[in-house]
């Protein structure tokens, strides 16, 4: 009789123990799921872009990175344009065209500083085996490697949003102290800017994938500036039309293209095509193309 209720009470215990377990909140804030279950790639990818969010607003020298890029783009660029405004006429913005430039001048530095931050993002976990953790977590690491290309878009394009808006809107300001009246209908004003926003957040994702590629913070960091820096300088010492075309298409030259100020067209390997749209669509294929790229390198080695 003690050995049948012995038996009875602890077979109660475990199935109190196995639904508190597959009840119990998980580390996101979400219901775990019971064991056994698969978890589809959405919810997953939503999971872990979710866990990349807060991962990164927990650093602080990331938090410190993101703010001093978001600084040089909304304190610069205003600067810049009290300077020329209060500068000779040889330094003068004589066009919408001419501001909307001026306006975005610290973007040059934010970019370097993006991608860096990308580059970190990932080197970082490298360094103290932190990234073996996350694998664990989320065994798909192809999903891993786009919640973390989709969580950095996701922040630099608010926050980026945020400053390109500040900083044009604070130069318009000051050119109108100027007797300059430049609006964001003005031609040049919107498209650039948003252009310049998707710019920054291509720089970051480019970050991530040469993070992803070298597992370090310094290889990372060289072969970032090698590539959007460095090399296409030096492809275009190729003589004749093959180096033209293959500076073209450098992801430096896509980017310069998207965010160029004077709209103009050009002829690529005996086409002519619309530099703007050319750079949008290149810049943004090299975007898909790196992260799907890097998704399969860290698929197919050791952490």
């Amino acid at each position: 009789m003690n050995t049948r209720t012995t038996n009875t009470n602890t077979r109660n215990d475990r199935e109190i123990s196995s639904t508190t377990t597959a009840s119990r909140p998980g580390g996101d804030g979400m219901p775990a799921f019971p064991a056994g279950a698969k978890v589809g790639y959405p919810t997953a990818l939503r999971r872990t872009v979710r866990s990349e969010l807060i991962k990164f607003r927990t650093l602080r020298p990331n938090l410190w990175l993101f703010a001093v890029a978001a600084g040089f783009i909304f304190l610069l660029g205003p600067v810049q344009t009290l300077g020329a405004v209060l500068a000779e006429s040889d330094r003068a913005i004589a066009s919408s065209a001419d501001a909307v430039s001026t306006a975005l001048t610290g973007t040059a530095t934010a970019t370097l500083l993006l991608g860096i931050l990308g580059v970190l993002l990932v080197g970082g976990e490298y360094a103290p085996r932190a990234i073996r953790t996350t694998f664990m977590t989320v065994p798909r690491r192809g999903v891993v490697v786009t919640a973390k290309a989709l969580a950095l878009t996701l922040l630099i394009a608010v926050t980026g949003g945020v400053a390109v808006v500040t900083a044009v809107t604070g130069s318009m300001l000051v050119l109108a102290r100027g007797d300059m009246h430049v609006t964001w209908t003005s031609p040049h004003v919107l498209r650039v800017s948003a252009a310049m926003v998707w710019y920054l957040v291509g720089w970051g994702v480019f970050g991530l994938a040469a993070g992803w590629v070298t597992r370090s913070k310094l290889g990372g960091a060289a072969l970032l500036m090698t590539v959007m820096l460095v090399l296409a300088p030096v492809l275009g010492l190729i003589p004749g039309r093959l180096g033209e075309v293959v500076v073209a298409l450098m992801p430096s030259s896509a980017g310069a293209a998207m965010v160029s100020t004077h709209p103009a067209t050009a002829n690529i390997a005996g086409v002519s095509v619309n530099l703007l749209a050319y750079g949008f669509v290149l810049w943004s294929l090299y975007l898909v193309v790196f992260t799907a790229a890097t998704a399969v390198v860290v698929s197919r080695r050791d952490a």
